[in-house]
């Protein structure tokens, strides 16, 4: 019937309704979802206009470098055919150099030798100094242990003799007693004072014998001192002759070292080579103060340090360079006034290598009379 067919139409109208009404949200929360990714592409836009900009700068300072390093380059070449001359001059420099360092080392051998052999005569010497007071002490000994042995002996020998001469008297006394009383009463009287006579004797020999092991004992102990002293005195010698076995072989090494530094400012410095014509210490000779090159002698590890101060508000970056080859770098930055860049670095050369301190980058360098900027090494 109609009112059927009515009714299945509503009902398919509520359905497609209804689907509509779903995909209508649907359709909202990808509206939704394509407004939050438009906004994360946005961001990611900006940023990467961003960083578009700042490669863009980076380019133009990298275009700039390298237009300032092409300029060095030609300045280089022209100051590498102006230092062919100068290296002519320094390899015959640099023989003669050779030949004084031979010398110096032949005259200090010499002078070595001559201290060993007056160090081993020293030593001799002293052992037998040694030995001689050793047979002293040995002595010594022996006779302390006689006397230890011999003083009873003697109290014994004192005490029977006096017992001996006692019993002697009161025999005599016994005889005159029988004789006359009047001789009975001053035999009282020289026994009393015999008994007086006989407590001083037997104090004094006791001071007395009390007074020999007081100084037999100090004897003792003085030679007992003694015999520590010597064997202080023997380890002593033993140390002296390991050190002085170790100095020689120290003083036989070549001992390598600089220090230098420039003694003024300079608020415009920018060349390539920093040269410290200040030299504070050069043992070995291997450091120019001319070219600020250090040429090592020997073959070796060396030690090498560098401290700059940057002139008020500049920035400068200095390398430590081997043969050529960058190896550390130090940075004094603009972000204060007058800041101190430093760096070490343990290197291995061998005979002949060079190592100069070089600019990065930026310019000027501060300095009193006293160093503030300097350059040090030395072999290990």
């Amino acid at each position: 019937s109609k009112t059927d067919v009515f009714r299945q139409l509503l009902n398919q109208e509520t359905l497609i309704r209804m689907s509509l009404v779903k995909n209508v949200h649907s359709l909202m929360k990808d509206m939704v979802e394509m407004k939050e990714s438009m906004s994360t592409s946005n961001k990611r836009l900006h940023d990467a206009e961003k960083e578009i900009s700042s490669l863009k700068n980076e380019v133009q300072l990298l275009k700039t470098e390298n237009q300032k390093l092409k300029e060095e380059a030609v300045k280089f070449q022209e100051e590498f055919k102006t230092t062919d001359s100068r290296f002519d001059e320094i390899k015959g420099n640099f023989t003669m150099v050779s030949y004084s360092r031979d010398q110096y080392e032949t005259h200090v051998n010499k002078k070595l030798e001559d201290f060993e052999k007056n160090t081993s005569t020293i030593l001799n010497d002293i052992k037998i100094e040694v030995r001689y007071l050793s047979v002293t002490l040995l002595d010594l000994n022996k006779h302390t242990m006689e006397l230890n042995m011999s003083i009873p002996d003697l109290i014994e020998s004192k005490l029977t003799e006096y017992s001996a001469y006692l019993n002697r008297s009161v025999g005599d006394i016994n005889q005159k007693l029988l004789t006359s009383k009047e001789y009975q009463e001053q035999l009282v009287y020289n026994l009393s004072a015999l008994g007086s006579n006989q407590s001083s004797l037997m104090k004094i020999i006791s001071d007395k014998m009390n007074n020999t092991i007081t100084s037999i004992k100090a004897d003792v102990e003085q030679s007992q001192k003694s015999q520590l002293k010597l064997s202080a005195a023997v380890s002593s010698l033993e140390v002296f002759r390991m050190n002085m076995s170790l100095l020689n072989n120290c003083a036989s090494k070549t001992s390598v070292s600089f220090t230098v530094g420039v003694t003024s400012s300079s608020s415009s410095w920018s060349g390539d080579i920093l040269v410290f014509p200040h030299v504070i210490t050069n043992n070995g000779n291997g450091y120019n103060p001319s070219t600020g090159k250090f040429i090592a002698p020997t073959d070796g590890t060396y030690v090498f340090f560098v401290t700059v101060n940057s002139y008020s508000a500049n920035t400068v970056y200095l390398d430590i360079v081997l043969n050529g080859s960058k190896k550390v770098r130090t940075m004094s930055h603009n972000t204060a006034n007058y800041m101190t860049g430093t760096n070490m670095a343990v290197l291995q050369l061998y005979t002949g290598n060079s190592v100069w301190v070089s600019r990065y980058s930026g310019k000027s360098y501060y300095s009193r009379s006293v160093p503030i900027t300097t350059f040090s090494g030395f072999l290990l």
